[in-house]
């Protein structure tokens, strides 16, 4: 499948874009959607848009 099948992942750390292959897009992906997946009352179909922040904890 292409890229186009699978759509874009882009992780972004402070500001600067990882660049990724498709492979470790469709691994970063498929990972993210399993564990979504499995929240209760969370239906994942796999053509969502899904954004993630992850934010320094205060000291």
């Amino acid at each position: 499948m292409s890229e186009k099948d699978y759509g874009k992942l882009i992780v972004n750390i402070d500001g600067k874009n990882l660049a990724l292959t498709p492979f470790v897009q469709r691994i970063i992906r498929k990972a993210v959607l399993a564990m979504l997946s499995t929240l209760r009352n969370t239906e994942v179909q796999g053509d969502e848009t899904v954004e993630i922040n992850v934010k320094r904890a205060a000291a």
